[in-house]
């Protein structure tokens, strides 16, 4: 797949919705159900993860957005998942995109201060995306909450639970 092809298949990827017979695992389902805060990206895809698992947002907004691929436009025909890595890749460790990153950085500071904050409250889920929510984790963890639990973010309904 080229450059073009690749940034055609996220845009259907995002279009597409989950799989008609995608349903959370009784463990995911329990988790979000339970929480006494849930907090949501505003992506579509979300929106039928929240309809799945039974539960309503309490915040559903762009802050908790996927951080969208940085593809490079490089005349190669690759796989999906090569154009993926080289993606993050380049998010991550371009010279060039260190003010899209730093941006990133900040937006999931404020989203994890969002999850701290409700946390007052009881638990709190977030309902979003497995990249984006990677660098959520990072920030808990540097503000000294640490992960007690969880697959990871590594496959589809994929979550870990953090404790101060």
């Amino acid at each position: 797949m080229s450059f073009r092809e690749f940034c055609a298949y996220i845009d259907a990827y995002e279009r597409a919705g989950i799989e008609a017979d995608a349903l959370p695992p009784e463990d995911v389902a329990r988790l979000v159900g339970g929480a006494a805060t849930v907090l949501a990206s505003d992506a579509p895809r979300v929106s039928e993860t929240l309809a799945r698992l039974g539960v309503t947002t309490d915040v559903s907004e762009s802050a908790f957005r996927e951080a969208p691929p940085l593809t490079p436009n490089l005349p190669l025909k690759l796989p999906a998942i090569a154009w993926m890595i080289l993606a993050r890749a380049r998010g991550e460790f371009s010279p060039a995109l260190a003010g899209a990153r730093d941006d990133l950085r900040s937006r999931a500071g404020q989203c994890a201060e969002r999850l701290l904050e409700a946390s007052a409250q009881g638990d709190v889920a977030l309902v979003g995306h497995g990249w984006f929510n990677r660098y959520v984790a990072r920030t808990l963890a540097g503000r000294g909450w640490r992960q007690t639990a969880g697959p990871g973010f590594d496959r589809p309904w994929g979550y870990l639970i953090f404790s101060p």
